[in-house]
């Protein structure tokens, strides 16, 4: 199934990699980690099986901050994420969702902030997953 408002692209590295690298790399461009997720190791607390996949939670409250003035609401999809994950055949992937798309979820219109979270996020997932 695919979704237009979501960004993947193929890792080179493994889960753990591409995740350590992303944080540095947000953490080293001065943006606030909230938290880092790892499902897999939730599932199998609990007993379940999961690919391997890890959530970061991070942002720019300068930026998410003109966001939510428009609508609040956006705050159900701020901090932004980025999840890293294999698939069935072992492949990595870094995905996040396309900051345009928070415009057309909460009507936010045209915010020059959206493009420029658009271009960090891909200059940094790329810089992750290479």
């Amino acid at each position: 199934m695919s979704d237009q408002n979501i960004v993947v692209k193929k890792s080179i590295h493994s889960v753990d990699e591409t995740m350590d690298k992303f944080e540095a790399i947000v953490k080293e461009k001065g943006l606030m980690v909230v938290a880092r997720v790892n499902h897999q190791k939730a599932a199998q607390a609990n007993d379940l099986e999961l690919n391997e996949a890890q959530v970061l939670i991070f942002g720019n409250p300068k930026a998410g901050t003109l966001l939510m003035q428009k609508n609040i609401q956006a705050a159900l999809d701020l901090p932004m994420r980025v999840a890293v994950y294999t698939d069935d055949n072992k492949d990595v992937y870094i995905s996040y969702r396309k900051p345009a798309s928070l415009a057309e979820s909460y009507d936010l219109g045209e915010l020059p902030v959206l493009g420029a979270m658009a271009e960090a996020l891909d200059k940094l997932t790329s810089a992750a997953s290479s």
